[in-house]
C-alpha cells in the first residue's frame, strides 16, 4: 500500500509541474486525498483503483441565489438510478463546502427485528429516533417482503426545509438512504444552487420502502407508512415543503390534480407552506423542467425570508 501510495503521489506530482492544478474526485474526499499527496501516512486506507482523475471543471463563481442548474441532454429512465456523479456537481460542492455525494461511505440502515406499531404507538412517539427504529422492522404492508433496506430519511431534525419524494427507487433501496444516484445528485446541486445544504435540510419520501420494479405506489401502502410521514414532519416542524414529483404533491395535498398545474404557486399541507415541483428523475429526462425547479425554490426561499 506505502508503494502505491508513493507511485500515486509522484503522479499528483507530475500533473502539478504540467500545469494541470485542479482535479474533480468522485472518490476521494478531498481531506483524504491531502493525506495522500501530504508526507504524512494516510489514515484511511484507501484501494488505489479507487481514484479516477478527471478533466478540471471549468471554475464557476459562487453566487445565492445561482443561476438554474444546466443539464446538458436527456436521460433515459432507466439511468435515473445510476450512481454516477451529474456533470459539474463534484466541483460544484467542493468549491460550496458541501458534501460530495458519492464519496462519503453511508452505512445502509441497520436490520430492525419486525415489530407491527399501530398508528396510535407511532404518534405518541417522542422523538424521530424512537420513530425510525419502528420503521426499519415495520411491517404494515407488503412491501415489508419485497424491500432491502427501510429509507427512512436524513438530514438535520430542527430543519427549516423538508423535502418529501415519492418512494425509494433500486439505489435507495440498496443503500439505505433517500435521494442517491443520479437523481439525488441533481437533488443536491439544484437544493445548492438555491442556497440550500443538502445536510440542513430533512430529506425523506412518502414511502419508505420501494415498490417492485418502481410501480406506482398503491393506496394501501400510502395509508400504512402515512403515519410515519405525518411524525416526521410534526417532530421536524419545518417552515416550509418541497414536495418534489406528482406523487409526492398529490398525496400531500389529497388531490388528483397534475403536477404541471400545481407548481407554480405555495400551498399547505397542515399549517406548513407547501412548494410543489418536478422531481429531479423527471428533469434528467426533460431538461427543460430544471428551470422551472430552480424557479420553485426560489419561491420556497421567499416562504422562508418572509416568515
Amino acid at each position: 500500500m506505502n508503494d502505491a501510495r508513493d507511485l500515486l503521489r509522484s503522479w499528483f506530482q507530475q500533473r502539478r509541474e504540467l500545469g494541470d492544478d485542479e482535479l474533480v474526485l468522485d472518490q476521494l474526499s478531498v481531506a483524504e486525498l491531502r493525506e495522500i499527496v501530504s508526507d504524512r501516512p494516510a489514515r484511511v486506507a484507501r484501494p488505489v483503483d479507487a481514484v479516477e482523475p478527471a478533466r478540471p471543471a471549468r471554475p464557476r463563481e459562487a453566487a445565492e441565489p445561482r443561476s438554474p442548474v444546466e443539464v446538458a441532454e436527456p436521460v433515459p429512465a432507466s439511468a435515473a438510478s445510476v450512481d454516477a456523479p451529474v456533470p459539474g456537481i463534484v466541483e460544484t460542492h467542493r468549491r460550496a463546502g458541501a458534501p460530495v455525494p458519492g464519496t462519503t461511505a453511508h452505512p445502509p440502515s441497520p436490520l430492525a427485528p419486525a415489530r407491527y406499531a399501530s398508528a396510535e404507538e407511532i404518534a405518541a412517539l417522542p422523538v424521530l429516533n424512537a420513530v425510525r427504529e419502528i420503521a426499519l422492522g415495520c411491517p404494515r404492508c407488503g412491501l415489508a417482503k419485497t424491500r432491502t433496506h427501510v429509507v427512512f430519511g436524513e438530514g438535520s431534525e430542527t430543519a427549516d426545509v423538508m423535502v418529501v419524494g415519492e418512494a425509494p427507487g433500486q439505489e435507495e433501496d440498496r443503500s439505505g438512504r433517500p435521494f442517491v444516484g443520479r437523481a439525488g445528485q441533481l437533488l443536491d446541486l439544484l437544493l445548492l444552487s438555491s442556497g440550500f445544504q443538502r445536510a440542513d435540510v430533512y430529506v425523506c419520501n412518502v414511502l419508505k420502502c420501494r415498490p417492485p420494479q418502481n410501480r406506482n405506489p398503491q393506496p394501501d401502502e400510502v395509508d400504512a407508512c402515512s403515519p410515519y410521514l405525518l411524525k416526521q414532519v410534526e417532530l421536524v416542524k419545518p417552515r416550509v415543503i418541497l414536495a418534489f414529483g406528482a406523487f409526492a404533491a398529490q398525496t400531500l395535498l389529497g388531490t388528483d390534480i397534475t403536477i404541471g398545474k400545481l407548481r407554480g404557486r405555495t400551498h399547505e399541507y397542515r399549517g406548513i407552506p407547501l412548494v410543489p415541483t418536478y422531481h429531479p428523475a423527471a428533469c434528467l429526462r426533460h431538461p427543460a423542467w430544471v428551470r422551472s425547479v430552480w424557479e420553485d425554490l426560489q419561491r420556497a426561499r421567499d416562504v422562508l425570508e418572509a416568515a
